[in-house]
């Protein structure tokens, strides 16, 4: 259960490191620095492997952990919605409020949903 708990919260810190280069990114306005865009993007990929890294360790785990998974899962929903929306973010040339409103509350709902798993696989449910 350690490892799972680990990977979780290791997972959170790359959510909200990542939060902190997006949100510097979004200062700087488009077009955007090809160093930050680049550290964000890898951000993600780590981001992406501890999702999956801590939903596959949880599945080892023989006690039931079902609000763990769930939260998990929504975190990987939100992920992939980031990804999506991100591209789509990169790729136009404008900036589209509507994008960057989705991209930072997804983001923000990565963050709860993580927050969510840690303390459902603290407590005893």
């Amino acid at each position: 259960m350690d490892s799972v708990l680990i990977s979780v919260i290791v997972t959170g810190i790359f959510i909200v490191m990542t939060s902190a280069v997006g949100s510097r990114i979004g200062r700087s306005g488009k077009p955007y620095g090809v160093v930050k865009l680049a550290i964000h993007i890898i951000l993600f990929l780590l981001i992406t492997a501890g999702v999956i890294a801590s939903a596959y360790k949880l599945q080892g785990v023989i006690q039931d952990k079902l609000y763990s998974t769930i939260s998990l899962y929504a975190t990987g929903l939100t992920l992939l919605t980031n990804f999506i929306i991100g591209i789509r973010m990169t790729i136009i040339k404008k900036v589209n409020p509507k994008l960057v409103l989705v991209h930072k509350r997804s983001t923000f709902l990565m963050g709860v949903s993580i927050i969510a798993s840690i303390i459902f696989l603290t407590i005893k449910i």
